[in-house]
């Protein structure tokens, strides 16, 4: 099964934060035990650039990739022309992050680790 994760979810999972929901942790686990595939758009890991670098967690850049190189069922989702096409398709988002991290679920078919609102309630299959 694939799943999409978003920026915060990710980060969640990565620092072991009590924020994250036992279901979306849940996720995380199957995908380290090789039960499932999470798929990283692009832009989550640009945000957690942005994050690490304003020191919003405890966390560094590196020890992101070091996570995701030990992790065979952690894939990325590079920008694609298909991504880009579908992403303009959807509307209703003020925030151009959001509309490509559900692009991608979509086009991946993938259930969406998210508790953002706005999120959730235009991809009805989010997982929290």
């Amino acid at each position: 099964m694939y799943y999409v994760t978003d920026t915060h979810a990710f980060v969640w999972y990565l620092t072991d934060s009590p924020q994250l929901s036992k279901k979306a942790r849940d996720v995380f686990n199957y995908a380290d035990n090789g039960e499932g595939t999470i798929i990283i758009p692009a832009i989550v890991l640009l945000e957690c650039i942005d994050i690490v670098d304003k020191k919003k967690v405890r966390l560094d850049f590196e020890s992101i990739l070091i996570k995701l190189s030990q992790g065979s069922n952690f894939v990325i989702s590079e920008v694609s022309w298909p991504l880009i096409l579908e992403t303009n398709r959807i509307k209703g988002f003020k925030d151009i992050h959001d509309r490509v991290i559900v692009s991608t679920a979509r086009l991946f078919d993938a259930d969406l680790i998210s508790k953002d609102a706005v999120i959730t309630k235009f991809y009805k299959r989010t997982i929290w």
